[in-house]
This record gives C-alpha cells, sequence and structure tokens, in this order.
C-alpha cells in the first residue's frame, strides 16, 4: 500500500510538472490590414497595445522595441517585436522561472508565456486596425 501512494505522488508530481512547460509559441509575421500605415505609427500601435498587458519598453531601435513583462517579481518575460509600415512579429529573447528550454526537439516554456504573447499579439492588432487610414 505504501508503495502504491508512493507512486501516485510521484506521478502526480511528473504530471504537474509536465504541465507547466509546453511548445513554445513562436508567432508568424502579422501584416498590417489598414492600408499605408506609417512606420512611426505602426510603433505607437506596438507601445500602446503592450502597454494594454503591462509590458513596459525596455529597448527603442528602428524598426525594433524590446518589451518586458513582469509579474510580482517573480516570472519575467522579454520579447522583441520587428515592425515596419506593413507588419510586425513577436520574437523571444529571454525569461526568468518560465521554464524555458530548448532542445533538438523544439523549445518549451510555460504556458503562460504563450497567453501573454497571444494577448500582445492580439492587443497590438487591435491597436494598429484602430489607425485611421494614413494620408
Amino acid at each position: 500500500m505504501k508503495n502504491v501512494l508512493i507512486a501516485a505522488a510521484l506521478a502526480a508530481c511528473l504530471g504537474t510538472a509536465q504541465a507547466r512547460s509546453t511548445a513554445m509559441l513562436e508567432p508568424e509575421r502579422v501584416m498590417v490590414v489598414v492600408g499605408n500605415q506609417t512606420e512611426e505609427a505602426i510603433k505607437g500601435a506596438v507601445v500602446r497595445g503592450g502597454a494594454r498587458h503591462d509590458w513596459i519598453v525596455q529597448a527603442d531601435a528602428p524598426g525594433k522595441l524590446t518589451l518586458k513583462q513582469n509579474k510580482n517579481n517573480k516570472h519575467e518575460a522579454v520579447v522583441e517585436v520587428a515592425y515596419d509600415n506593413t507588419g510586425f512579429q513577436i520574437r523571444y529573447v529571454s525569461s526568468i522561472n518560465l521554464n524555458f528550454e530548448a532542445s533538438s526537439s523544439g523549445k518549451q516554456i510555460h504556458p503562460t508565456y504563450n497567453r501573454w504573447v497571444q494577448n500582445l499579439q492580439r492587443a497590438i492588432s487591435a491597436e494598429i486596425n484602430s489607425l485611421p487610414p494614413a494620408r
């Protein structure tokens, strides 16, 4: 009976550990639907979209913003958003306490990261779609 309880406890722990990692989402480039936008307008949309979900601009270079998400000083994700007047793409840079692991079978990370990135992508897209057509 004791061995059965130990095996059940180990199985529960392993199941929990596996549930805390999943395939890392690497979003495709999002193309701008609203025509004739300037790079500056897209940049503004990236900043505003990020701010909606507490992403902070860490670095600003031409055509590239580095955004950081920090939750309770425990979990952190850093992404790069490359943009131009035709669209944007989000790429992973680093993370803390999100179980990132790269192997020959692919990249794994805590499911929370994927949710953060999906929310960021949707928020940026919404900001871009709310832009008036450029003249």
